[in-house]
């Protein structure tokens, strides 16, 4: 009996190892550098290296995919660049940053534009991801799936926030995105350019109000030490897309292309895992911290949203912007 389970086992490895061996043999070993910004605790690092372990374990081990957490390879505008002059395999990077290259996807930074996670996601995957690569392919870069980042909320020190007038004068800090300057400026708030760098030291001493981020934000990076209030605005959907050189990925063998493709796309799905899913816990944190919450009249916000899609349109172009906002309207 012994002897026969031996043989049987050898047998079976023999196999394995033969099967491995011509698995393995389809693919050209390679290196693949993927960077991104995030910090190597939050959901996109998760994902990164979740597609990173997944594409070499399905090609045998003979593609690595190096990951670059937290800037390693500098900011977003110089990871796009980066993707663009071919001196990257892949980032992950914001439709705003790819806006510099496309100007239609301007259009996706207009506020207010999904209902929640749910309705951004039949979006993006039945319009955007088509949309934005139709742009990007001329610039050598091709999207293979979106990451969520999660919608944008705001905070403020002594201000309750119920309605967009409580934010009127208000001194907001705002990141340099066409789209958020020009909500805010809407409803009347008095937007500060600071570099993130800066936030906290700034909020710290007072030099600005408040300031607007995904909740994941607010809490890794401790601005409730600064804030008193969280205001659930759900202002802005905020999400980032995995690129890819065009001419990198389109020297691969089909069969490595749908590996690409399909891992990009589980990649994907954890971050919406990760961000929708833990976006309560989140909020329950910061609540534990001390942050007063409200959920304020989305109402009062979009009613004063005209000028901003007025700008909006005027940069991404407003057949671009129609398109976008029938996608939306019709994915509801």
């Amino acid at each position: 009996m012994l002897k026969i389970l031996s043989k049987t086992a050898l047998a079976v490895a023999v196999c394995a190892f033969c099967s491995t061996a011509a698995y393995s043999a389809e693919f050209k070993e390679m290196t693949l550098r993927l960077a991104h910004t995030a910090a190597t605790s939050h959901a996109h690092n998760k994902a990164a290296e979740q597609f990173a372990k997944n594409v070499k374990e399905r090609t045998g081990g003979k593609v690595t995919v190096e990951v670059y957490p937290a800037g390693e390879l500098g900011d977003q505008p110089a990871l796009a660049e980066q993707i663009t002059m071919s001196s990257l395999d892949m980032a992950i990077v914001s439709l705003g940053n790819l806006a510099t290259y496309s100007k239609k996807l301007n259009a996706m930074t207009a506020p207010f534009l999904f209902e929640n996670y749910d309705h951004a996601h039949k979006v993006i995957d039945n319009y955007v991801m088509d949309w934005m690569n139709e742009g990007l392919a001329q610039h050598n870069a091709y999207g293979l799936s979106m990451f969520d980042y999660g919608f944008r909320q705001t905070t403020t020190k002594g201000i309750v926030v119920k309605s967009a007038e409580d934010l009127k004068g208000v001194k907001i800090r705002v990141p340099p995105s066409a789209g958020l300057l020009a909500a805010f400026d809407a409803i009347g708030a008095n937007t500060q350019k600071i570099a993130y760098s800066e936030l906290y030291s700034s909020l710290k001493q007072g030099v600005v109000d408040g300031q607007e981020n995904p909740v994941f934000t607010i809490y890794a990076d401790s601005l409730f030490e600064t804030q008193d209030n969280l205001a659930l605005t759900n202002h802005y959907f905020d999400c980032q897309a995995l690129i890819i050189n065009k001419d990198t990925y389109e020297a691969q063998s089909d069969e490595l292309k749908q590996i690409l493709k399909e891992e990009a796309i589980k990649a994907q799905n954890l971050t919406r895992e990760e961000i929708s899913g833990g976006e309560a816990k989140v909020i329950e944190q910061l609540k534990e911290k001390g942050m007063n919450v409200t959920t304020p009249d989305r109402q009062s916000f979009i009613d004063k949203m005209e000028p901003a899609y007025k700008k909006i349109g005027e940069l991404s172009g407003q057949e671009e912007m129609d398109k976008l906002l029938k996608a939306v309207a019709d994915n509801k």
